[in-house]
C-alpha cells in the first residue's frame, strides 16, 4: 500500500509539472536588432547648406501632462539634430544644422512661436536670426488607449497528504478563477515639413503613422492579474515610436542610418528552437537550416517563418525577407501581436527595400 501512495503522489506531481511547463523542447529567444543606411529619396535644393530644427508641436489625446508632451518634442528635434549632423560626418552629406541650444535661445529671446506651421513673414524673420536657408518644424500628434479585460486561469488549490508518516496518499484540486488582463494601443501621427526660410514654401512634406500595441496576460496556471504598471513604460514606448517618424522623415533627404529591434522566439518544434540558438551566435546558414527543417515538418510554423526573413535581411538578401514576411503575413492562427510584427515587418522591408545602401 505505501508504494501505491508514493506512486500517486509522483503521478500527480508529473501531471502538475506537464500543465505548468508544456511539452515539447525548450523554447529559445533572441532579441535582434536589423540595422541598415537609407539613401535618400529627395535631393536637396541647389544652394540648400544649413537648416535649423525647431522644437515640435506635440498633441496628446489622453491624460498626459504638459511636461510628457515637451520632452517628446524634444526626443524628436535632438533626434533630427543627430541624424542630419551624423549624415554629414559619417556619409558625406552636405547639409549643416544650425545648433539648437542657440536656435532655442534666439526664438525665446525673441518670443517666437518654434513649432508647427510657419507663415511666410515668420519664416522669412526666424530664417534671417539663425542665418539658415530653411527650416525643419514639426507636429505629433499621440494617442493612447488602454483597455482592461479577464482572462480564466487555474488555480491549484490544494495537494492533501493522507495521515502519517512518508508521502501520503495526495490529491489535487484544481479550479477555474478570473484574472485581469491588460492592453495598450498607441498610435503616432507625424506631420513633418522642411520649408524654404525666404518665402516659407515647403521644400519636403511629410506625414505617417506608427503604432505600438503591447499586454500582459495571467499565465494559464497561478495566473495573477496584470495591470498597467506590467506594461514597459509608455515613456519609453511613444519615445520609440517618434524615434521611428523621425528617422523615417530625415532619411528622405539625407543618408541615415536606421535601427529596428524584434523580439525572436522559436516555436515547440526543436528544429525551431535549435534555429533560435544558431542565430544568436550569429551561424546564420545553421540556423537557416534548421529553419528550413522545421517548416517541413510544420508548413504553418510561423515563427520560423518569420525568422527565415530576419535571416534574409541580417544576410543582405531583402528580395528573400520580404517573401518570407509576406507569406507569414497570410498564416492562420497567429496572436495579434505577433502579427502586427509581422505586418510591420513587410511593410518596412518593402517600403525601404530598393533604397539601401549595398556594402561596399
Amino acid at each position: 500500500m505505501q508504494i501505491a501512495k508514493i506512486t500517486v503522489v509522483v503521478t500527480s506531481l508529473v501531471a502538475i509539472a506537464a500543465l505548468t511547463t508544456g511539452c515539447g523542447a525548450k523554447r529559445e529567444s533572441f532579441d535582434v536588432t536589423i540595422a541598415y543606411v537609407l539613401e535618400p529619396t529627395e535631393a536637396l535644393p541647389e544652394g540648400l547648406t544649413t537648416v535649423a530644427v525647431l522644437d515640435a508641436g506635440t498633441k496628446i489625446d489622453g491624460s498626459e501632462d504638459d511636461d510628457r508632451s515637451k520632452k517628446w518634442a524634444k526626443i524628436a528635434a535632438d533626434e533630427m539634430e543627430t541624424l542630419i549632423t551624423e549624415a554629414a560626418k559619417k556619409h558625406g552629406s552636405p547639409l549643416t544644422i544650425a545648433k539648437r541650444r542657440e536656435t532655442t535661445k534666439i526664438m525665446a529671446e525673441q518670443d517666437m512661436k518654434a513649432a508647427g506651421l510657419v507663415d511666410a513673414g515668420t519664416a522669412a524673420q526666424t530664417g534671417k536670426l539663425l542665418d539658415v536657408q530653411a527650416l525643419i518644424t514639426s507636429e505629433l500628434n499621440i494617442r493612447v488607449e488602454v483597455k482592461e479585460g479577464k482572462k480564466s486561469t487555474f488555480d491549484i488549490t490544494h495537494i492533501a497528504a493522507a495521515a502519517g508518516h512518508g508521502w501520503g496518499a495526495g490529491s489535487g484540486s484544481m479550479g477555474a478563477r478570473e484574472a485581469d488582463e491588460i492592453s495598450r494601443a498607441m498610435m503616432l501621427q507625424c506631420k513633418f515639413a522642411m520649408v524654404d526660410a525666404a518665402t516659407s514654401d515647403a521644400y519636403l512634406d511629410y506625414t505617417s503613422s506608427f503604432r505600438k500595441h503591447d499586454h500582459k496576460s495571467p499565465g494559464a496556471m497561478f495566473g495573477r492579474s496584470a495591470s498597467e504598471a506590467s506594461l514597459d513604460s509608455v515613456d519609453m514606448a511613444i519615445g520609440d515610436l517618434v524615434m521611428q517618424g523621425v528617422r523615417e522623415f530625415v532619411s528622405t533627404f539625407v543618408p541615415c542610418e536606421v535601427t529596428y529591434a524584434y523580439h525572436l522566439e522559436s516555436s515547440k518544434n526543436e528544429a525551431s528552437a535549435a534555429g533560435v540558438a544558431a542565430l544568436r551566435a550569429d551561424d546564420h546558414e545553421t540556423a537557416k537550416a534548421h529553419f528550413e527543417a522545421a517548416m517541413t515538418q510544420d508548413p504553418e510554423d510561423h515563427r520560423s517563418v518569420f525568422c527565415m526573413g530576419v535571416i534574409s535581411e541580417l544576410t543582405g538578401d531583402w528580395e528573400a525577407a520580404l517573401k518570407h514576411y509576406r507569406r507569414v503575413c497570410g498564416m492562420r492562427g497567429v496572436d495579434k501581436d505577433e502579427m502586427a510584427m509581422y505586418l510591420d515587418a513587410k511593410k518596412r522591408v518593402d517600403a525601404h527595400k530598393d533604397r539601401i545602401r549595398k556594402a561596399k
